[in-house]
Parts: structure tokens; sequence; C-alpha cells
């Protein structure tokens, strides 16, 4: 007599497959992060390879596991954008007006970190949802056409997670 698997069953093996998908996107972040390969990243490859360490470790935990896909996808298609093409520089150019925008209303502390701020709304790091934070606030503090103005670009090339933290 054949015994048939439980829904159950398949639920923990298709999070086991999910549990080694990540340990070798976990691997591979750690193979591509090395001092000695010809590509620098930036801080998105050790976001993803921690994340993925998470996932990896704690497959049931279904909200390390969105962050997880949603960084994938992110970094996979921002890393699909070849340096120097049309679509990088129209985004740096967004991203520089608005520091330069904001620059102009801004003092202090804020002034000096905000060209790290905005970096971490546009890139995904460690940091994007404190940066997020903080820049909604220094957003409280500049002129509605300064504001409209911030609030369109980091719509168009702000992370996911800095959009939702904003609630954009």
């Amino acid at each position: 007599m054949e015994i048939e698997m439980a829904l159950s069953d398949s639920c923990f093996n298709f999070l086991t497959d999910v549990a080694q998908a990540a340990d070798r996107l976990a691997n591979d972040a750690h193979h591509y992060s090395s001092p000695n390969f010809p590509i620098r990243y930036g801080p998105e490859i050790d976001a993803l390879r921690r994340t993925a360490a998470i996932v990896r470790d704690h497959p049931y935990d279904a909200e390390a596991g969105a962050r997880l896909l949603k960084l994938a996808s992110t970094v996979g298609r921002a890393l699909d954008t070849a340096p120097g093409s049309p679509e990088l520089a129209a985004k740096q150019r967004s991203v520089d007006d608005l520091i330069r925008s904001l620059l102009n209303e801004v003092t202090g502390d804020d002034a000096a970190a905000l060209p790290a701020i905005v970096d971490n709304v546009t890139n995904d790091t460690p940091y994007t949802e404190k940066a997020a934070g903080r820049l909604k606030g220094i957003l409280l503090k500049v002129g509605k056409s300064t504001y409209d103005t911030a609030v369109k670009v980091i719509a168009d090339v702000g992370t996911a997670a800095a959009k939702k933290w904003m609630g954009l």
C-alpha cells in the first residue's frame, strides 16, 4: 500500500527548497563580494548575503523570505542596467537634482548627511529604512515645490522598502 504525502509535506519540501536556494544565493553573494573579484559591488551585496543567510537559517520566516525575494528582484533589475546606459544616467541625474534641490533648503547635519541618505534610499542597503525615515523628516522642513519634486523622484528611483516606509 502506497502512502500519499500530505499537503504539509509538500509545504515542508517547498520551504526546504527555498532554504537551499537561499544558501546558494548567500554563497554566491559571498563569492562576488571578494576583494579579488574584478567587479566591485556596493552595499547591495552585503544586504543580499545577510538576507539570504537569514532565509537559509529560518525558511519559515515569511517576512525574511519576502524581503529576500524583493531584494533579489531589485538587485537583479538594477545590475541588469548596463553602466553608462541612458536609464542609469537618467536615474543618476534625477538623484543629483534631488540632492541639489534639497541642499538649497536644508542646513547643518541634514545637509551633511543628505548624499548618504539619498544613496541609501535609492539603493537597497542595511540602512535603507533608517535613511527613509530620516529623509521623511527632512522633507517636512522643505517647501512644497521641493517636497513634491522629492516625492516624485523617490517614487521613480527609490527602493521598494524606502517607498513603503515613506508611504509612497
